[in-house]
């Protein structure tokens, strides 16, 4: 059960996210000739790019974590 809730923890909001973004994109798929295609497909995109910059403030709280711990050990 752990090991779930630590997936869960890191991954669910970045799933969620990523349902989010299908779901829109599959709307602006469906909207043919309607205005609101290009800002539905506008949408979908920022929400991947949601997901990049999540991976990225990730990456760099770990780096500055560990570079914290290893000047603590010196």
């Amino acid at each position: 059960m752990n090991r779930f809730l630590r997936f869960f923890l890191d991954y669910g909001l970045v799933l969620a996210i990523l349902v989010w973004a299908a779901t829109v994109a599959l709307m602006a798929y469906h909207l043919d000739e309607s205005p609101w295609r290009w800002a539905f497909i506008l949408l979908s995109l920022a929400g991947l790019g949601t997901i990049g910059v999540i991976f990225w403030i990730r990456k760099y709280v770990n780096k500055t974590a560990q570079t914290q711990r290893v000047g603590k050990v010196q």
